[in-house]
C-alpha cells in the first residue's frame, strides 16, 4: 500500500468525521481514481455512500453501496485508525442500504435485505458486550422504526 493511498484515506476519513462531506467523497474519490486496486478502494467508495447517507441523500447513497458490492464483492474492511468493524465491505453495505431504506421509508424494501445480510456471519462489529452481526444490527433498527412509528 503506498503512503499517499493511506494519506489521502486518513485525510478523507477525518473530513467525514468533521462532518465536511462534500470535502471528503472528494478526497475519498481521489483515493479510488489514483489507486483502483488498492486495498482501501473498496472503503473508500463505501464511506462516498455513508457520507451521501449522512447528508439524506438515499437514493445516491443506495447507488454508491450497489456498486461497492459490485466492483468488491470480496473485499475486506479496512482496521486503519483501529475501527471496530470487521468482515466484507459488502457485507456492510448491504446494512447501510437497509439504513437508506429505512431512511426513504421503505420499510418493506429494508427487510428484504435482512436474509442478505445472513450471508455474511463474519461480518460485525465489536463494543463491549461483544460481536454484533450486521443482519442483527438491521433487524433492530427495523424494529426501532416499528417501535417509533407504532407509537406515533
Amino acid at each position: 500500500m503506498h503512503e499517499k493511498e493511506i494519506q489521502y484515506f486518513t485525510e478523507a476519513f477525518q473530513l467525514a468525521q468533521d462532518k465536511f462531506y462534500v470535502d471528503a467523497m472528494h478526497e475519498f474519490n481521489k483515493l479510488v481514481d489514483e489507486f483502483p486496486e488498492s486495498d482501501l478502494a473498496d472503503d473508500a467508495l463505501l464511506n462516498v455512500g455513508l457520507c451521501y447517507y449522512e447528508m439524506n441523500q438515499f437514493a445516491q447513497a443506495i447507488e454508491i453501496l450497489e456498486h461497492v458490492i459490485v466492483l468488491h464483492p470480496e473485499a475486506t474492511i479496512s482496521v486503519i485508525g483501529g475501527g471496530n468493524e470487521f468482515g466484507r465491505t459488502a457485507g456492510k453495505a448491504y446494512y447501510l442500504i437497509v439504513q437508506c431504506y429505512i431512511g426513504l421509508g421503505n420499510i418493506k424494501k429494508a427487510e428484504s435485505y435482512i436474509p442478505i445480510l445472513r450471508n455474511y456471519p463474519k461480518t460485525y462489529i465489536k463494543n463491549e458486550y461483544g460481536k454484533i452481526t450486521f443482519d442483527k444490527l438491521a433487524e433492530e433498527s427495523i424494529k426501532t422504526f416499528y417501535n417509533i412509528t407504532n407509537k406515533e
